[in-house]
């Protein structure tokens, strides 16, 4: 397949298989260009397992019982709301 990437001040013609395109493009641009259902499931992976930690560590802050909600949801990265949450989960 013919494929032909056109950037300010240059046009390149590809005459091979779609993944060496997106490899070349991105060199040229600095960057990965095209985002693939691929990256997109793992970005979404990474930030469930952020969030996932994020959760544990405010549970385990719960736990020890010494800090209030707030400090709890600014040293963990959790909204407040979401702390109350999981407070009220823990004590049932």
């Amino acid at each position: 397949m013919k494929y032909v990437v056109i950037t300010p001040g240059r046009t390149v013609q590809y005459d091979v298989p779609a993944k060496n395109v997106q490899k070349g493009v991105g060199g040229m641009m600095r960057g990965a260009m095209i985002e693939t259902s691929a990256r997109r499931i793992l970005s979404q992976g990474i930030s469930q397992g952020i969030n996932e930690t994020k959760k544990k560590t405010a549970l385990r802050i719960l736990q020890d019982g010494e800090l209030s909600i707030d400090k709890i949801a600014k040293y963990s990265g959790l909204e407040v709301a979401e702390v109350e949450q999981l407070a009220g989960l823990q004590t049932v």
